[in-house]
């Protein structure tokens, strides 16, 4: 049994990482497994696809960007994907040999709307966010894609709902789903588009033999952080650009709690400064592109505060939890299936930044007892026990024999190749 993953990366971004991870993870339990790429370049089982230059994708392209430009400014929370440029991957995945294809994240005009839905290979898509079943958004705080674009607050023409009307006119056979989350499986069961349509809850994969905990004096010495300091950490990739990461929460909630541990800390990757104020010592690391370096600031760190509004799984709060790093955030969207409890972390009440803040508080000020070692040693547990790469990969290979074996849903046998 063949599988390909279909991914615009293999390393841009956290769904390309998680597909990557998936990849990889498979193969050691022994699919044959393969990966289709626009990003990046050829490697062992990696195919690098070039998208058609014609002069319909070159017209599509254009007339995407111009729709993006008048409408997705104010109609559009975030990245706005209008699926229009046909690049020609559909026809080059039919022409192959019988396959299973998971698909990922496939925007930035890897593959058009109209041609995923001419795939003849039997499709798993596995949802990265919320745009296969939304309009063109990515991250919807409105919830149209629950009535189909019905209800508008625009006039004229709705970014949005041409997306969705384009997507249901298109995908006539229903796609087996996977969602690394309950919230985003939940999410597709009581959308307008795909109600109807098989889901199945199995979460990201992570190497948890590599993702554990370095000591945390080594790690902070290596890193030249304080040795003695509470130290709170977080991501700032897009912080104060996307309202969907919650920063203003976040300095709030920071700022509550440096009025009860007056010695508190932060640690932030993934930026080389926020053009914001603090009260207290920060330490900015910069972008990181060295795993390793990461492991360690992980594991450095006493709590890892994670204050999106919205995330799928929450993948840096996965890696933060198998190196033994509790995390603090809201009890919203896939973030309870991340800590499913409080021995794990802390869920604040959306979103409400002083009770954020008490979580955090709690945290720091247990973390030499018996109550914050046991929760860093649970935090661990959870992650391997959830998301090891075993795990996951075994729970795909069942999903995948089971399409193969089926004739539901126009799928057919599969032969092993």
């Amino acid at each position: 049994m063949r599988v390909n993953h279909i991914s615009h990366s293999y390393s841009g971004g956290g769904a390309a990482i998680a597909a990557h991870r998936l990849h990889l993870a498979l193969l050691s339990k022994g699919t044959n497994s393969h990966m289709t790429v626009v990003d990046g370049p050829d490697e062992d089982r990696i195919t690098k696809f070039a998208p058609r230059k014609t002069l319909k994708r070159l017209c599509q392209r254009e007339y995407a960007r111009h729709l993006r430009k008048k409408y997705a400014r104010t109609q559009v929370n975030g990245l706005a994907s209008l699926g229009l440029a046909s690049s020609g991957l559909a026809a080059y995945l039919n022409s192959q040999p019988s396959q299973i294809l998971n698909l990922h994240w496939v925007n930035s005009d890897m593959i058009s709307i109209a041609e995923i839905g001419a795939v003849k290979h039997p499709v798993v898509w596995t949802f990265h966010d919320m745009w296969p079943f939304s309009g063109a958004e990515h991250v919807s705080e409105l919830d149209r894609w629950r009535d189909g674009y019905v209800s508008s607050e625009f006039s004229g023409f709705d970014l949005n709902r041409w997306v969705w009307k384009r997507k249901a006119a298109h995908w006539k056979k229903p796609f087996q789903i996977v969602c690394p989350s309950n919230w985003l499986a939940d999410c597709v069961r009581q959308s307008a588009l795909m109600r109807d349509w098989p889901v199945t809850v199995i979460p990201n994969a992570i190497d948890t033999d590599f993702w554990a905990p370095v000591e945390k004096a080594q790690a902070r010495a290596d890193l030249s952080l304080p040795q003695d300091a509470p130290l709170v950490l977080f991501g700032a990739v897009q912080a104060t650009q996307d309202p969907n990461k919650g920063f203003a929460h976040l300095v709030e909630a920071m700022r509550r709690v440096h009025s009860a541990v007056p010695d508190v800390q932060a640690v932030v990757f993934g930026s080389d400064k926020i053009d914001a104020e603090f009260p207290y010592p920060i330490h900015f690391m910069g972008r990181i592109s060295d795993n390793r370096v990461l492991k360690r600031i992980y594991s450095a760190a006493d709590v890892f505060v994670l204050p999106s509004r919205r995330e799928v799984l929450g993948y840096t709060g996965v890696e933060a939890m198998c190196c033994g790093v509790p995390v603090a955030g809201f009890k919203t969207s896939g973030l309870s299936d991340l800590v499913p409890n409080q021995s794990l972390g802390y869920l604040a009440r959306p979103f409400e930044a002083e009770d954020l803040a008490r979580g955090v508080i709690s945290i720091l000020q247990n973390r030499h007892n018996e109550t914050g070692l046991a929760m860093s040693g649970t935090a661990r547990q959870h992650a391997v026990d959830s998301f090891a790469e075993a795990v996951v990969a075994g729970q795909y290979q069942a999903l995948y024999e089971e399409i193969a074996d089926s004739t539901e849903y126009g799928f057919g046998a599969i032969s092993e190749r």
